[in-house]
């Protein structure tokens, strides 16, 4: 957009150049409130394709703030050692450099040395708990991540869940509008964020889960359906949802999450478990450890177990789960390989600013639109 627009854009909300993304809401709520009052219809219109040039211009300010904070503490930490006086102009004295607040290191996102070193140290630290005796406490994490495999299929399918940290989760077989509407609405909400701060990913995220969400609950068999969140899921939730809330501490979420702190919590707890159920099905795959026939609740006995379901109900044998289990462990430790290998070769960068482009045209298309 030209300079001229944007200034006449700040004018029309009465604004200075340099607002921020909370004054301009401020600015454009209170306009847009006497508008409504006394305005036109097209007076309205006006102001809005107003706040949503100057929302995409502080939002784009905004983002090249924190690359440029982010390389510059990545050149300070890597020169400040070599070269002192590297920021000093001649006279001797330092130059002070001017930009917005700055970000925590280890909350920023385009952070290589972060990228790098902190998930393998987490990852090892989470190993060395899991085998001291603190690891004891950790257990109540595991179970619920096995629950929660269950509950999540179920969701997806349209069906009413609720996972109980006591190794139960009950699930109604009836469809229920408001568990697939519901969660329609969440991935919404999702992309909705993702659009508003032009972020990629949420938005693709969203995407993928609603189409999957669709599959589950309207094409897929029954018996199919009953096979996810009655048997295989329970186990396998434990693999690949522990095995995301670990690769999803490299992506971008919306501001609203506040992922840049929470991420670090959720990794811990994904790891905690993922290195728990791998490592057993890799000891159960190499015949170390039996299957676990039976329940939590009734004990080895209880024949509505989730491996008792796989045997008895859909044919498979004790070879087919170790390999199952065992193969599904492998493709979960090479898709966290290949996040990591992405976001430390800094690839995400580059798909980053394609997906930015890709934003801007479909907002420039949208406002086009609306216009």
């Amino acid at each position: 957009m030209e300079e001229k627009e944007l200034a006449r854009c700040h004018e029309l909300l009465g604004l200075s150049l340099g607002c921020g993304i909370e004054e301009l809401e401020h600015a454009y709520t209170q306009k847009d409130t006497a508008l409504q009052q006394g305005g036109l219809a097209g007076d309205r219109e006006r102001l809005r394709l107003a706040h949503n040039a100057v929302a995409a211009h502080v939002r784009s300010r905004l983002r090249q703030q924190r690359t440029t904070e982010s390389r510059t503490i990545t050149m300070a930490s890597t020169s400040s050692a070599d070269s002192p006086a590297a920021s000093s102009n001649q006279s001797g004295m330092v130059t002070p450099v001017e930009s917005g607040p700055a970000v925590f290191p280890l909350f920023a996102f385009d952070n290589w040395r972060v990228n790098v070193l902190v998930p393998p140290l987490l990852l090892g630290l989470v190993w060395l708990v899991n085998h001291s005796p603190l690891g004891f406490f950790l257990k109540g994490f595991h179970v619920w991540m096995h629950e929660f495999g269950h509950a999540t299929a179920a969701w997806m399918c349209g069906r009413r869940a609720t996972p109980l940290p006591l190794g139960w989760t009950p699930v109604e077989p009836e469809y229920s509008s408001f568990v697939y509407f519901g969660l329609l609405l969440l991935f919404g909400i999702l992309f909705a964020a993702g659009w508003k701060e032009r972020k990629i990913w949420p938005m693709l995220a969203a995407v993928a889960l609603g189409l999957l969400q669709g599959y589950m609950t309207w094409r897929m068999p029954e018996l199919r359906q009953e096979f996810w969140w009655g048997a295989f899921g329970g186990v396998g939730g434990e693999f690949y949802l522990s095995a995301l809330l670990m690769a999803f501490f490299f992506v971008e979420l919306p501001e609203k999450f506040r992922w840049g702190a929470c991420r670090y919590v959720f990794f811990l707890i994904g790891a905690t478990a993922f290195l728990n159920i791998t490592g057993f099905w890799a000891l159960v795959y190499h015949g170390v450890e039996e299957i676990p026939f039976g329940s939590m609740i009734n004990g080895e006995d209880d024949q509505g177990g989730d491996m008792n379901k796989l045997m008895d109900i859909y044919g498979w044998t004790r070879t087919d789960i170790r390999q199952h289990y065992h193969a599904l462990g492998r493709w979960c430790w090479i898709g966290l390989g290949v996040v990591y290998a992405v976001y430390v070769s800094r690839l995400n960068r580059f798909a980053g600013k394609v997906a930015d482009q890709v934003v801007e045209k479909m907002q420039a298309a949208d406002d086009a639109i609306a216009g």
